[in-house]
């Protein structure tokens, strides 16, 4: 490789660096620097030795004028293996893979990019069985946006599989990467920046490349001229070069900018090759094909091209054109009169085959508005929407905007189309055009849906978004289907603002007016809202969300998240026990989000099982869903949804132990909801606070946050009997010797969890009372309410709760000297903890348990799986060892470990002495 590049043997070291590892797992090498640094050949050269390391090398080069043209990049990396991998790929990924590609016809709906992205994952999985696979993008800043979107959907997906990306970047003002590799290649992404060339290496290159010797001095100038650039350094030695006399050439007078001389040197080309040129800067995927066709004379076209080539300015790539640098062709159309570049769209509009193309010729070839013109931009917008690119949508009805003549109206239907399609495409470019509309609307039905749009738009404060909803009901008066939707949408923002009493009111009033319409759909959703608020509320209308069920499964609706019963029947059945039903409908939403490529609904639904994990005391499980569910979300929504996941994840890192992690990711949740007033989620993040002080036995700390929070939310109306915090809140409180808030809050927890039938929350309450009845003094009435919490508990799902009830029960029998039993209950309560890996609960456990006094039971000794982790430990075997002799991960050994030195008490040298002990009475030692 080093034959090939001059002065670059640092790079080209990192680079073979790269290459190799890279076959092994995903890896990705970012190669940046400004125009014409040598980004490019060095990007070349890797391919070039990549070939003989990589089963499959795909390629694509960036091109300025390409940048709009919907999934330019995605044909040019697939066009050659795409046939190969078409039989691996499902139905219909493959078929929204075609129809990007202008393969397939779309039908009625367009492709969803995220499906898009699936194939192409597919794809690229198809070939990485076969051996390593290399991406490799040149100029990847003017990569399209959708193939950009579909790329960064394959990528973060990569895991182990053997595929790296190789990407070249120009770092310069006002020029952004229209993706990002960091949460793809998070373990293995290196970046490699291309400093400015030494005066050593200039004067190799400017030797090598144009057979020029320079005096130290001379080659000084052209260092400062050019930056150390290496492409604008041999276009100043090309300059000095064609000099008449070497003399006045070594004391040239350099152009004043490199603008300047890029032009001079295009103006001196042929009149006819920089017409021809012009018509080749003006494409976005020149072949000469194209360019004979809009200039009419072939012979004159290859000429003129011939000529170019000859002068360095283009390259061909078979019947491919070029520019050597991306500046001149900028400069070639820029240069040209505002007359003459009109004249050649006009003439591209006719050669071109692409619709889309010829649309954006036609825009450009037009000299003011054009109606006809304007009609076909928003055709063309139309089927790129059905396609599934909403970028390229996005751009087309904007100009389609800019071309409509005298018609306010119908300007102002192509924008708010512009900004829906920017929406889907997650561009922010959406906000600023409704908000836009939003001033120019004054009234009526139009201003109601722009204002529910820029609501579905916006991200961030809840009281904006019912402000705007508010206002988008009073201008949609009287049009019952937009007001069903409007108040639908209002009662869900209401519930994160724990408004329960006004969420169930928008809700109910959303679903009157969907009866009034009649629309099976519109009803389905409609009781999707509703029964998320009487979730909240801690109500359930009989048979309602049945019904909603019903209509959806009937009718197949893919409705949204916030909408589905479904979704709302899941929820209500984690806390009904039935765990394996919830589990089925929300894998069910994990696999419809697959097969649509829905991101947005998979990290909803993700958050949904993990809730449904926790309940079922798969604390580890719920943890990993947890992190997947965040992870999408930050992709997704940014850190605005870090408030929901954050607190889930708190909570299982909490009952995990893991208070360090667990204070994290509550402070981080925390510091988004708090200033946004999602006064629901920054509640329940207190409560998984107040809960994690409770478990470490700061019972005043728990109490800061335990303290007011029941009796706050149930001023709100808010009182889901599933929420931990009730529970945790009266220990606490009981803890603390505030009894009169602590029964007081227990009777409305008691009467909530009754009234929605929540057997998790009637055995909780249940527990709450032997609790309080203990504090009382009236033990007789404790020992009932335990042994009917746990009863309600016998059969169910819920082994954390259980253990928790036998904690409280062991604690109590203790404090009234019944030693035996406290002693029987305290042993199963450990036994399940430790099981579910809650050692922090365990430990409270063992701590009550050693208050007990006289000799240690038998359930202290060591487990099956513990003497197996400590025999392998006392016999030399390390941690990673030992993991892999058990299947099992080096952290539970550790955790083992750690459970057995406590048991024996002995670290690990001492190990062989203490298993020199029966089992049966390693309890003594």
């Amino acid at each position: 490789m080093a034959l090939l590049v001059i002065g670059r043997d640092d790079e080209l070291a990192a680079i073979e660096a790269f290459l190799d590892p890279a076959r092994e797992s995903p890896a990705a090498l970012v190669i940046s620097g400004e125009a014409g640094i040598g980004k490019t050949i060095l990007w070349e050269t890797c391919l070039e030795e990549a070939e003989q390391r990589f089963e499959h090398v795909l390629s694509c080069r960036g091109v300025e004028a390409e940048a709009s043209l919907a999934y330019a990049g995605l044909s040019d990396l697939l066009s050659d293996v795409l046939a190969e991998v078409a039989p691996s790929l499902a139905p219909i990924r493959l078929r929204a893979l075609e129809v990007a590609l202008l393969l397939a016809e779309p039908g009625d709906a367009p492709p969803d990019p995220r499906l898009i992205g699936l194939a192409l994952l597919d794809a690229i999985r198809a070939l990485a069985h076969q051996g390593p696979v290399l991406i490799a993008l040149d100029d990847v800043q003017w990569l399209d946006s959708s193939s950009a979107a579909v790329l960064q959907i394959a990528l973060r997906r990569l895991r182990d599989e053997p595929v790296a990306v190789l990407a070249t970047l120009r770092k310069t003002p006002g020029v952004a990467a229209s993706f990002e590799l960091e949460r793809a290649f998070s373990h293995r992404l290196d970046r490699l920046w291309l400093a400015p060339l030494s005066l050593s290496a200039l004067h190799h290159l400017l030797k090598e490349r144009l057979g020029l010797e320079l005096t130290r001095s001379e080659l000084s100038r052209v260092q400062e001229t050019s930056g150390g650039n290496p492409f604008f350094a041999l276009e100043i030695g090309r300059e000095l070069a064609r000099s008449e006399a070497p003399a006045a050439a070594r004391a040239f007078r350099v152009p004043e900018s490199l603008r300047e001389l890029l032009g001079g040197r295009l103006s001196r080309l042929p009149t006819e090759t920089g017409d021809v040129l012009l018509q080749v800067s003006a494409l976005t995927r020149p072949t000469v094909e194209v360019v004979a066709a809009a200039h009419g004379d072939r012979a004159i076209v290859q000429q003129a091209l011939d000529t170019a080539v000859r002068e360095g300015v283009v390259q061909l790539d078979d019947s491919r054109i070029r520019f050597v640098n991306p500046l001149l062709g900028s400069i070639c159309y820029e240069q040209a009169a505002s007359w003459k570049r009109r004249a050649v769209h006009r003439a591209l509009a006719d050669a071109v085959a692409d619709k889309e193309e010829r649309a954006r010729h036609l825009a450009l070839a037009a000299e003011g508005p054009d109606a006809v013109v304007a009609s076909y931009l928003e055709e063309a917008a139309r089927e790129a929407a059905a396609r599934g690119a909403p970028p390229a949508a996005a751009e087309l009805f904007e100009l389609a905007a800019e071309l409509t003549p005298d018609d306010p109206v119908l300007v102002r239907h192509r924008l708010f189309r512009a900004a829906r399609c920017h929406r889907l495409a997650g561009d922010g470019r959406a906000i600023e055009l409704l908000e836009k509309l939003q001033t120019e609307v004054e009234s009526g039905i139009e201003r109601a849906d722009v204002l529910f749009e820029l609501v579905l738009t916006l991200r961030g404060d809840p009281q904006t978004m019912i402000d705007l909803l508010t206002e988008a009901l009073s201008q949609a008066e009287g049009d019952d289907v937009r007001l069903a939707r409007i108040l639908g949408y209002r009662g869900w923002i209401r519930v994160f603002q724990a408004e329960i009493h006004a969420a169930l009111a928008d809700a109910r009033a959303a679903l009157e007016k969907a009866e009034r319409v009649g629309d099976p759909a519109l009803i389905a959703a409609a009781i999707g809202h509703v029964a998320t608020a009487e979730g909240r509320a801690g109500e359930c209308t009989p048979g309602l969300v049945e019904r909603g069920v019903e209509i959806e499964e009937r009718l197949e609706l893919a409705l949204e998240y916030s909408e589905s019963p479904k979704i709302s029947l899941s929820r209500r059945l984690v806390g009904l026990g039935e765990l394996d039903r919830a589990r089925g409908i929300l894998e069910e939403f994990v696999a419809v989000a697959a097969a649509r490529g829905d991101e947005r609904l998979r990290a909803q639904v993700m958050g949904s099982l993990a809730r449904a994990e926790w309940f079922a005391g798969n604390l580890p499980r719920a943890l990993d869903r947890i992190i997947l569910s965040q992870d999408l979300h930050e992709q997704i929504y940014g850190e605005h949804e870090v408030a929901y996941t954050g607190r889930l994840r708190a909570l299982a890192e909490t009952d995990l132990g893991r208070v360090d992690e667990a204070r994290a990711s509550a402070a981080a949740a925390l510091a988004v909801s708090e200033p946004l007033s999602d006064r629901e989620w920054t509640a329940l993040t207190l409560g998984v606070l107040g809960r994690l002080e409770l478990l470490v036995g700061d019972v005043e700390a728990a109490l800061r946050h335990l303290r007011e929070l029941p009796g706050q939310l149930l001023a709100t109306g808010y009182a889901d009997p599933t929420a931990p915090l009730w529970a945790d809140a009266v220990e606490a409180l009981i803890a603390g010797g505030e009894i009169d808030r602590a029964r007081s809050y227990l009777e409305a927890y008691e009467s909530t969890a009754q009234r929605a039938d929540c057997t998790w929350g009637i055995a909780g309450a249940a527990r709450c009372r032997g609790l309080l009845s203990a504090a009382e003094g009236d033990l007789e009435s404790a020992f009932e309410a335990f042994d009917r919490a746990l009863t309600v508990l016998d059969g169910l799902p819920y082994p954390l709760e259980r253990g928790r009830a036998l904690l409280c029960l062991g604690t109590v029998r203790r404090q009234a000297q019944q030693k035996k039993d406290a002693r029987e209950a305290l042993e199963q309560a450990i036994a399940i903890f430790e099981e579910l890996g809650a050692e922090r609960w365990a430990e409270k456990a063992r701590g009550e348990l050693r208050r007990i006094s006289g000799r240690q039971p038998a359930g202290t000794a060591l487990t099956e799986t513990e003497l197996q982790v400590a025999t392998l430990a006392a016999e030399g075997r390390s941690n990673k060892e030992i993991a892999a002799e058990l299947f099992m991960g080096v952290s539970t050994v550790e955790a083992h470990l750690s459970h057995v030195y406590r048991k024996l008490g002995v670290r690990r040298a001492g190990l062989a002495r203490g298993l020199a002990v029966p089992v049966d009475e390693a309890a003594e030692v």
